[in-house]
C-alpha cells in the first residue's frame, strides 16, 4: 500500500483535527472505530481541499444518534434506513454512515441487519477503489485494501471488486462511473466499463431524482463534453436524455465543423462550471434534426430550431423533475440563444428587457456557442459592443427598459380606447416604438401617440 503524499497527509490530519471531526469523535467515543471515507479522502489524497466531511463508524445509528445528541450535537436522521445521519457540527454538514455489509443500495431495499463490524468489508461495498480509502480518526492509519491511491496517481477509475456486481447492487453507479471518470478527466478500467455497458438497461429502476442528481453533476464537472460522449458512448443516452438522440452523428451546415452532438459537447465545455448554462447549453440546439431544411443550392438550415430545442429542453426537464424555476430559466435561455450579439441599441433593449436578471446567463451561454470558424477576435469586439449598449440603458433615466410603458391599459381606457383585441395590438406597437427609440416612453406623449394608432387601426377596419 501507498503511503499518502506529503501535501495528502496534511490534508487528511488537517480535516481530523477540525472542529467538526474532533467534537464528533469525542462524542461518539473511543469505540466507535471511526473513518474519514468517500470524497473526503478522495480529495485529500488528491491534494484538493475536501469539499464535505464524510465519515464511517461501526455504530449503529440509534447508538450514534444517541451518543450525538447527548453530547449537544445536532442530528438530522436524512437516511437513517441506509444507515446514514447528518450530523451539525461547527457549522459543518458532515455524513456519519455505519459499516456495511456490500449488498443492493435501492431504497426498496431492507438495510436492516446488513451493518458491518469493520472497515474492510465496509470498503468492499463500495463503487470504486478511489472511493474505497479509509483514513482513521484514532491512529491516522490509511486503509486502502483496494490500491485507491494508486488509481488515484494514475487517474484510472476501477470498480472494487466485481463490477458487474458493483452495478447490480445499484444501477446509479454507472452514471456515477462516468462522473468520476470521463468527467473527472480519468480513464475507465476496461472491465469496468465493460461491466456498466451490459447493464444499462437497469438504469430503469433508479429513480428519477437521483438520475438528475447525477446528471447535474456530470455537466457540472471539468470535462463535461467528455461525461456526455460517455453516456451516449455507454448506452445510456436513449435512456436518461432521448430528446438529444436524434443529434448524434447530424450534420450541421457551412458555419460549424461538428455535428449536432460534437457541438453540443464542444458548447458544454466552453460554458462556465454553472447550472443554467450548463443545462441551456445541453440542449440548445436539440430541435436541429427536426427543423432540417434545404434550400435550392443545397444549403441545409435549421429555422426556428430554438423554439422546438424550448420545447425539448422543457419535455427532458420536467420528466426528470427540475424545479419549475429552473426549467423557466433555461427555457428562457435556450428560445433566446439566437438573438444576435450585433443587434444595435433597440436590439439590445429588447434582450434586457425579455432576458431580465438573465441577461448574464445569456452572454456567457452566447460565448460558449460562438460559431467555431469565427475569429475570437470578432466575438470579444461584439461582446465588448454589446457591453457598452447595456451600460448606456442602465444609466438611462427616461425610456429606460426596465420601467415598461409610462402608460398601461387603464390610461387607455380613459382615452376612450376600450379593452380587447385594439388595445393589444396599440400597446404592442407602443412598446416597438418606445424599444426603437426610448425617449418617447413619456406619459402625454404616448397617449397622443395612442389615440392616432386608434384612428389608423379603425380607418383600416
Amino acid at each position: 500500500m501507498l503511503p499518502p503524499s506529503v501535501e495528502g497527509e496534511a490534508r487528511l490530519r488537517s480535516a481530523r483535527e477540525s472542529t467538526a471531526i474532533r467534537g464528533i469523535a469525542e462524542a461518539l467515543g473511543a469505540d466507535s472505530d471511526l473513518y474519514l471515507v468517500g470524497g473526503t479522502v478522495r480529495d485529500c489524497l488528491s491534494n484538493h481541499e475536501p469539499h464535505d466531511f464524510d465519515l464511517a463508524s461501526k455504530l449503529d445509528p440509534q447508538t450514534a444518534t444517541d451518543r450525538l445528541n447527548a453530547a449537544g450535537l445536532r442530528v438530522i436522521e436524512t437516511g437513517l434506513k441506509h444507515g446514514t445521519v447528518t450530523v451539525l457540527a461547527d457549522g459543518r454538514s458532515v455524513e456519519l454512515t455505519t459499516f456495511r455489509i456490500p449488498g443492493p443500495h435501492h431504497q426498496n431495499y431492507d438495510h436492516q441487519n446488513r451493518y458491518a463490524n469493520d472497515i474492510g468489508t465496509d470498503l468492499g461495498g463500495r463503487d470504486f477503489t478511489i472511493n474505497a480509502v479509509a483514513y482513521s480518526v484514532a491512529s491516522c492509519e490509511l486503509c486502502d485494501p483496494y490500491q485507491g491511491q494508486a488509481d488515484l496517481n494514475a487517474g484510472v477509475l476501477r470498480a472494487v471488486g466485481d463490477a458487474t456486481m458493483r452495478f447490480e447492487e445499484d444501477p446509479l453507479r454507472i452514471l456515477r462511473m462516468i462522473r468520476f471518470g470521463p468527467a473527472a478527466g480519468r480513464a475507465v478500467d476496461p472491465a469496468t466499463w465493460e461491466a456498466a455497458r451490459t447493464r444499462v438497461a437497469t438504469i430503469s429502476s433508479v429513480s428519477v431524482e437521483r438520475i438528475r442528481s447525477e446528471l447535474e453533476r456530470i455537466i457540472l464537472s471539468p470535462h463535461a463534453g467528455a461525461g456526455l460522449h460517455a453516456i451516449e458512448q455507454v448506452g445510456l443516452l436513449a435512456l436518461v436524455l432521448p430528446e438529444l438522440v436524434p443529434s448524434v452523428g447530424f450534420a450541421q451546415n457551412d458555419f460549424h465543423i461538428h455535428d449536432v452532438f460534437e457541438h453540443t459537447i464542444w458548447v458544454l465545455d466552453r460554458a462556465p462550471q454553472e447550472r443554467l448554462v450548463r443545462l441551456a447549453a445541453l440542449f440548445h440546439d436539440a430541435g436541429k434534426p427536426a427543423t432540417l431544411s434545404t434550400d435550392d443550392q443545397g444549403r441545409r438550415h435549421f429555422y426556428r430550431h430554438e423554439e422546438l430545442s424550448e420545447t425539448l429542453a422543457r419535455t427532458a426537464m420536467e420528466r426528470l423533475k427540475f424545479s419549475h424555476a429552473d426549467i423557466a430559466d433555461v427555457a428562457v435561455l435556450v428560445r433566446l440563444h439566437m438573438r444576435p450579439l450585433n443587434c444595435g441599441a433597440p436590439g439590445v433593449r429588447r434582450l434586457m428587457r425579455d432576458l431580465g436578471t438573465l441577461l448574464p446567463e445569456w452572454k456567457k451561454l452566447k460565448l460558449a456557442d460562438a460559431p467555431p470558424l469565427t475569429p475570437v477576435e470578432e466575438i470579444a469586439q461584439a461582446m465588448t459592443g454589446i457591453e457598452e449598449l447595456i451600460a448606456i440603458e442602465d444609466a438611462r433615466v427616461i425610456g429606460s427598459v426596465h420601467s415598461g410603458l409610462a402608460i398601461d391599459g387603464n390610461d387607455l381606457i380613459k382615452i376612450g380606447i376600450p379593452p380587447g383585441p385594439q388595445m393589444g395590438m396599440i400597446l404592442k406597437a407602443l412598446v416597438d416604438e418606445v424599444l426603437e427609440e426610448p425617449e418617447r416612453n413619456q406619459a402625454e406623449a404616448l397617449l397622443t401617440r395612442a389615440s392616432q394608432l386608434a384612428t389608423e387601426i379603425s380607418s383600416n377596419d
